[in-house]
């Protein structure tokens, strides 16, 4: 069974996470670079894993309307959908990133390593949600 990819989008880093083959785990699968070659920094990150679906993160305002980044993540899933041919959806990622930072400070880590792992940890918590 193909999996699904998850994406937590951000301008400077894209956390992904996937799926395992039956669907079934949210596996972190680490961050990219955003900018001009963020899609062919995402398929690189993939190593010829099959995917049937990418799911991204919504950046709604907690009164639920969009802002300026909601319509930046709207080009990129058109832009993602055009470029691996799989239907995108996009997904209400709203406090993803502050449950993603209370889960890593539980953790002993330094607030680097919290950097570096939140955007993956987001795109994995969003991931889990998704398939529950």
């Amino acid at each position: 069974m193909k999996r699904i990819l998850a994406i937590d989008f951000g301008l400077k880093r894209i956390g992904l996470a996937i799926t395992d083959d039956r669907q079934k785990i949210a596996l972190p699968l680490g961050v990219v670079e955003g900018g001009k070659k963020r899609v062919e920094n995402i398929r690189k990150a993939l190593k010829g894993k099959e995917i049937e679906k990418i799911i991204v993160g919504l950046p709604l305002l907690l009164n639920g309307r969009e802002g300026d980044m909601a319509i930046l993540v709207k080009a990129f899933a058109a832009e993602l959908e055009q470029a691996f041919g799989v239907p995108v959806q996009l997904v209400d990622e709203r406090l993803s990133s502050k449950m993603a930072d209370r889960s890593l400070s539980e953790l002993q880590l330094t607030r680097k390593k919290r950097t570096e792992q939140l955007d993956t940890t987001a795109a994995t918590l969003l991931l889990q949600m998704f398939l529950f």
